[in-house]
């Protein structure tokens, strides 16, 4: 499906995901990483839309912002956190479930550039492209063990 995914990485993705709290409350779930790249989707269900019916613009972002920092990890090897973003809505999420891609531009020392895109999908509908966004993601330095 993904020629670029890594199951060695995705596993970890994975786990990871399902650690984090508001990620599993939100049921991010991944679907693919690797050479700096990442796909994961969230079902969409009523608690995460707003008065509209749409998805909320911050579970937009959410997902959008997961998506940019695993794709930095993918590219850095390392522990990464984001350190800003910048997201444009470009329609309203309605469907039954949000995609989000990453993907990096540039591989720094210290800091990785993503972009990303959210798009929302139906059963019978094309997919619509409802976000576009970048995000500068910081590499962390590896933590030393701590003296006893």
């Amino acid at each position: 499906m993904h020629d670029w995914n890594d199951p060695d990485l995705l596993a970890r993705l994975k786990a990871h995901s399902a650690a984090q709290g508001f990620n599993a409350w939100l049921g991010m779930t991944p679907v693919a990483v690797g050479n700096g790249r990442v796909e994961m989707t969230v079902a969409v269900k009523p608690e995460i839309c707003q008065h509209h019916g749409y998805v909320h613009g911050g579970v937009v972002g959410a997902l959008a912002d997961a998506a940019c920092a695993w794709a930095g990890a993918a590219a850095s090897g390392a522990d990464v956190v984001t350190a800003n973003y910048t997201l444009h809505f470009l329609a309203p999420a309605v469907g039954e479930v949000l995609r989000a891609k990453g993907r990096v531009i540039r591989s720094g020392r210290t800091l990785v550039t993503v972009e990303s895109e959210v798009w929302a999908e139906a059963e019978g509908k094309e997919p619509k492209k409802v976000a576009a966004g970048m995000a500068s993601i910081a590499v962390l330095p590896a933590r030393q063990p701590e003296a006893a």
